[in-house]
């Protein structure tokens, strides 16, 4: 691992750390899940540019970590510490399934959510009608309720937990 990998690493996993405390929070409804998936994009954004920097510099971008996640389907050594050691087909299956929901989460940095829903700022950016803190997003829900969302979570927990031995 390189230097850059590794500062980029040390922030990701703190910042899920406070997803982490967060979502507790939030399941004791003390807290709007907007700040939970806050840091639930910003740490894994981290995670991603922490693996880009593995090859090169990584453009300036909050699209990180589907890319990231694309990748690991190939990557058998981090299949490996993951728990999948001889089961290609489950691997590849989970990280597409996983895919799309790592693309709502990545999306929901204000650069790229534009003038609809993010966990940061009102919108639209002109007028704003919304706050983050009074939006129910389906994305939480979906991660709270539904069997796809949970193993996103339990994936992306494997993947902070394992990442010293693939990055």
């Amino acid at each position: 691992m390189t230097e850059c990998q590794r500062l980029f690493l040390v922030q990701a996993r703190t910042d899920f750390a406070v997803f982490e405390l967060l979502l507790n929070q939030v399941k004791q409804a003390d807290l709007p899940p907007c700040h939970a998936l806050h840091y639930l994009q910003m740490a894994t954004e981290l995670l991603g540019k922490a693996h880009a920097w593995k090859h090169d510099r990584p453009r300036s971008t909050h699209r990180a970590f589907v890319a990231f996640l694309r990748s690991l389907a190939r990557d058998r050594k981090a299949q490996r510490h993951l728990g999948f050691a001889n089961r290609n087909e489950s691997w590849e299956h989970l990280i597409r399934k996983c895919a799309r929901l790592a693309e709502i989460i990545q999306d929901l940095a204000p650069a790229l959510a534009l003038d609809g829903p993010n966990p940061e700022y009102p919108w639209p950016r002109a007028a704003p009608e919304f706050a983050p803190a009074e939006h129910e997003f389906e994305v939480w829900l979906e991660l709270q309720e539904d069997a796809q969302g949970r193993q996103f979570l339990k994936l992306t927990r494997h993947l902070f937990a394992a990442a010293d031995t693939y990055l």
